[in-house]
């Protein structure tokens, strides 16, 4: 007799509390704007939580993820096409490719973590603050005396050069 393993969402939550953070750093360089991140991740996730119970086994849950965030960029970015932000569709459209290829971690990622390192300390300081540790930006104005909207322009200026960055290094 076959048993069949029923999915919880305590499992869909271990899964997603690891790599949620990549999710949303995916996310984030291609919306640009912390406030349409979270709305979008926020749209991510709960497209995630809704298909995951009848989903097949999924192999690489961020992978997983990253697919359904695209398709929440794409509504996202139809939702604001008359808004004066122009994002860069090569750029987009290069991410998105990875996706489809199934490398998030491999290449992608690689690449991410070399334009990282290549800021100055300040900037992979405040990455590493927003990424990593996940501090909100209030939490990281509090931490290094900064206006919560410094933070927000700063990290702007960061996700600029890493998509410039990004956009610069060859595509192995």
């Amino acid at each position: 007799m076959k048993t069949e393993c029923k999915k919880t969402s305590d499992d869909f939550l271990d899964l997603l509390i690891p790599n949620q953070v990549r999710i949303y750093a995916y996310i984030l360089s291609m919306v640009r704007n912390y406030h349409d991140a979270d709305d979008v991740l926020q749209d991510t996730v709960k497209t995630m939580f809704e298909k995951y119970e009848d989903s097949k086994p999924i192999d690489n849950f961020v992978a997983w993820g990253i697919q359904i965030a695209y398709f929440k960029i794409l509504d996202f970015r139809k939702k604001k096409a008359n808004t004066r932000v122009q994002y860069d569709q090569q750029l987009f459209d290069k991410f998105s490719d990875m996706v489809e290829q199934n490398q998030t971690k491999d290449e992608g990622m690689e690449r991410l973590e070399n334009c990282i390192r290549k800021l100055n300390s300040r900037s992979r300081k405040m990455v590493e603050l927003r990424y990593y540790q996940d501090f909100k930006p209030r939490q990281i104005s509090s931490l290094l005396g900064l206006s919560v909207t410094n933070v927000y322009k700063i990290m702007s200026r960061i996700h600029g050069k890493l998509l410039a960055c990004l956009k610069a290094a060859p595509a192995d």
